[in-house]
């Protein structure tokens, strides 16, 4: 079961500060977190101007940054300009970001993201140190389970698909969307545009072809151009290896839907009808 989700580099485009642009990110997070979102990916459009490259960098900053425990922040996002307003970016509050500090309420079996302080030492975000004899990343995160208490700790190095619950996304790059999406036969691909029939019409197609891949590629445009206006010298391509055309928001009652807005109600309708068949569980399942 997966839920992966694939956004343009212009999605910040609509931002004219360093502070909205990481408030919006900040936002998309969030959509992001709620509905159980595996995977992001940020795809090239190549109508990012010169002045303007920047964004997308930031926006995959941003994503892996709010993803990542407040607890590790420091230690795998040193302290840049970009990241001057990371104090407006909200919580996501996943299990990959527990509250729990006390290494007394440690337990078997919990997995949490450390970190390599030094030789033999990890951090998990606990009141202590854990002992750890093998070499891991001081910048990058590495899962950890808990396999044994006493008479010590033991830790097992596991990947983020090992864990059965929802455990936050993974950000990539991808700089060739119709390849991409060509390559993704094995899940649903699904464009949203306002010109697509509406969800509603869909459904029962949408459920009968989700049931057999158990796997969603949801594709969103950006500020000012719908997915196939970016690509239109490959049009074709993209509307081939595109499924389903979808319009979560019919009659809409505004000019434009922002890219956030667009996440929030179509993963949400995602979420209601399939949403058992393509992500893993939450807090309340």
């Amino acid at each position: 079961m997966t839920l992966k989700v694939a956004i343009p580099d212009t999605s910040l485009i609509d931002c004219s500060d360093l502070r909205e642009k990481t408030v919006k990110a900040g936002s998309i997070a969030r959509a992001l977190a709620v509905f159980r979102v595996e995977f992001v990916y940020i795809y090239d459009t190549g109508l990012l101007s010169p002045e303007r490259k920047r964004d997308a960098d930031l926006l995959s900053k941003i994503l892996r940054f709010m993803d990542t425990p407040q607890y590790l922040r420091r230690r795998s996002f040193p302290k840049t300009q970009s990241l001057k307003f990371a104090g407006l970016l909200p919580p996501l509050r996943t299990r990959s970001h527990p509250l729990e500090t006390a290494i007394a309420d440690l337990q078997e079996g919990i997995v949490r993201w450390g970190l390599q302080v030094r030789p033999g030492k990890i951090d998990l975000g606990l009141s202590k140190l854990v002992d750890y004899s093998k070499t891991v990343s001081e910048r990058d995160p590495t899962l950890f389970k808990v396999k044994k208490i006493k008479p010590q700790i033991s830790l097992e190095r596991i990947e983020r698909e090992d864990v059965s619950d929802y455990w936050g996304f993974e950000v990539e790059r991808v700089t060739k969307l119709p390849k991409f999406l060509e390559e993704s036969d094995d899940s649903t691909r699904i464009g949203f545009s306002r010109k697509a029939p509406s969800y509603h019409q869909l459904e029962n197609d949408l459920k009968s072809t989700i049931a057999g891949t158990q796997s969603v590629l949801a594709v969103f445009g950006g500020p000012g151009h719908g997915i196939l206006e970016f690509f239109k010298k490959e049009r074709d391509d993209v509307k081939f290896h595109i499924d389903f055309w979808v319009n979560t928001i019919p009659d809409q009652g505004t000019e434009t839907v922002r890219l956030e807005e667009a996440l929030f109600t179509s993963l949400g309708l995602l979420n209601t009808s399939v949403g058992t068949m393509i992500a893993k569980s939450g807090f309340h399942e």
